[in-house]
């Protein structure tokens, strides 16, 4: 089975997850349960950082449209940063390239 590693870590602009690993039917629950834990403010800007996702499928997918409406919910906002090729690839296919904010960390550069 693969595995998935989730770390949350605050910044002044609200919580960044780093997503690591496989976000797949297997362990997008988890990523789930975490945002249902997680307590976001108005304003707050929720940045899921993929740097180091490996793979991701459609579980993965509406586990970001999961923690785009908990934002939503919220009145915070969802961005997510260091999206994979592959990835960006999927979300361009179905039209979530258009719903999802893009985010670059200072000194980063951005993915097309």
């Amino acid at each position: 089975m693969n595995s998935l590693r989730l770390e949350l870590r605050h910044t002044d602009t609200g919580p960044v997850l780093d997503v690591v690993g496989h976000l797949d039917f297997h362990t997008a629950p988890r990523f789930r349960e975490l945002l249902d834990d997680l307590t976001l403010q108005p304003g707050d800007l929720l940045v899921l950082d993929l740097t180091g996702l490996d793979f991701c499928d459609s579980s993965g997918i509406t586990a970001f449209l999961v923690a785009r409406n908990a934002a939503e919910a919220a009145r915070a906002e969802v961005a997510l940063a260091g999206v994979p090729p592959n990835t960006a690839r999927v979300l361009r296919i179905v039209g979530l390239d258009q719903v999802f904010r893009r985010h670059s960390f200072p000194g980063e550069k951005a993915h097309a």
